[in-house]
């Protein structure tokens, strides 16, 4: 069985406060990004020795570091040095946890994917060497606004670089939104290549910009069913973090503790008990 967890700023950008819901919704593992109005790449010594401190007094594992790497425009080269100049930051921080995943992207989607092919995978390829070098995992997600956006893509770029520590933070959202259908489409793309795994879920709505809108799991048009079922026959043990990015009147921790319902209501289907 898959163990739970949360990404923290989903709750509260306040990372004790964070930690305390986390620990009161019986999750096993924490994932950072926005810590005290903060990204997580730029957390002082002393606010990552904090925060280790807080995840030990409540029992949960820091199980991966949701960096914005690579969350930058392929065509700004001063872009891409400053990222792959705060890379060896992120290694650090992703180190000082005791933790082997660091999300990364492929940059912002800024035409067809064939265009750029062989810029990405050359880029790619310099990160993953480096992160390969420090023991850590570059953890590419599929996110929609990038040129990764669907499970089809993510495996493309994994099988075209090769290297053992690239692997995929796999989003069904994301892959949603991209327009793939996620399950069981693009997770029989990624299975064998995932490491970590987003959960949230999402209905179309024309009403909106994106065309798409966030609710809470259980009640959008993903097959989580057939998605948790397929995690659990694949024997995948990691870790899945709750990353709603739907909020009922602001309120995070409402909407996440609304999510997680949904979530375990659907185990509770599969016959499946924490």
């Amino acid at each position: 069985m898959f163990r739970l967890g949360v990404i923290t700023d989903e709750i509260s950008t306040d990372v004790e406060r964070a930690v305390k819901v986390a620990r009161d919704l019986n999750l096993e593992c924490i994932e950072l990004r926005q810590c005290w109005n903060k990204n997580v790449k730029d957390l002082t010594d002393g606010e990552v020795r904090r925060i280790r401190r807080l995840a030990k007094e409540y029992d949960l594992e820091v199980i991966s570091i949701a960096s914005p790497f690579f969350k930058c425009n392929i065509d700004n080269e001063d872009e891409v040095k400053k990222h792959l100049g705060f890379l060896q930051r992120l290694i650090d921080i992703t180190k000082t946890f005791d933790a082997e995943i660091l999300r990364c992207f492929a940059f912002w989607s800024t035409g067809r994917l064939e265009d750029y092919w062989d810029e990405i995978i050359e880029r790619l390829s310099e990160a993953v060497e480096i992160c390969a070098s420090e023991g850590v995992i570059y953890a590419l997600e599929n996110e929609h606004a990038t040129f990764v956006g669907t499970g089809s893509e993510a495996e493309r770029v994994v099988k075209a670089i090769g290297k053992r520590n690239l692997r995929v933070v796999w989003d069904p959202g994301n892959s949603f939104c991209a327009g793939e259908k996620p399950y069981p489409d693009g997770y029989m793309k990624v299975r064998d290549h995932t490491v970590h795994i987003h959960l949230k879920d999402a209905i179309r709505d024309k009403t909106t910009k994106t065309g798409y809108r966030f609710v809470a799991i259980g009640k959008g048009e993903i097959d989580y069913r057939g998605q948790f079922k397929a995690l659990i026959e694949d024997g995948y043990t990691g870790c899945a973090s709750l990353e709603t990015h739907y909020k009922i009147e602001g309120d995070g921790e409402k909407s996440t503790r609304e999510t997680l319902k949904g979530l375990r209501n659907i185990l509770k289907e599969l016959g499946v008990t924490e």
